[in-house]
């Protein structure tokens, strides 16, 4: 029985790599306008694209709720086992794009936190050859899990730890 909302076995079209790469692009540019606007500074561009980011992506995930838990359920190592989790996590996004927005210093510990849970989701469905679709833009884009989705989760996780790191 198919299941509604079960987008793991469309295939990704040109389409989709267009959507994902314009969504990629806005978000960069936004925050580059914002800061050049603002005074550039690497550490408030670094937080003004993270903030979006999360923002962005946990907007995508709203859209079809039910439709992106049925895919993140597939490789993160928490909603696998509690199907909750899978539901909050695009709240736990705009809680992280709200923190980044407020210059909330402790949200650094929590991106850092929920970055490396995803890496680890995503690193073992990679390690074990999984051909199934990654749920990061939630069902509006239809791309395969792949290295560059475990590149997202790893540079939003650097950037935190880069933020905490250095005060510069």
């Amino acid at each position: 029985m198919d299941m509604p909302h079960d987008h793991n076995h469309q295939e990704a079209t040109a389409k989709d790599y267009v959507r994902f790469a314009a969504v990629l692009i806005g978000i960069l540019l936004v925050s580059l306008i914002y800061e050049l606007a603002n005074g550039f500074s690497a550490r408030d561009f670094m937080r003004v694209f993270m903030g979006v980011f999360f923002l962005v992506f946990a907007a995508f995930k709203l859209l079809d709720l039910p439709g992106f838990v049925m895919s993140y359920i597939g490789y993160d190592i928490i909603a696998k086992r509690w199907m909750t989790y899978a539901y909050i996590y695009p709240f736990i996004e705009l809680a992280l794009a709200l923190g980044y927005f407020l210059k909330a210093e402790s949200t650094n510990i929590f991106t850092l936190i929920f970055m490396a849970i995803g890496s680890t989701g995503v690193l073992q469905q990679l390690l074990r050859g999984s051909k199934i679709r990654c749920a990061c833009l939630g069902t509006y884009i239809q791309l395969p899990l792949t290295t560059v989705s475990l590149i997202e989760d790893l540079a939003m996780g650097i950037m935190a730890l880069i933020l905490i790191i250095f005060k510069f």
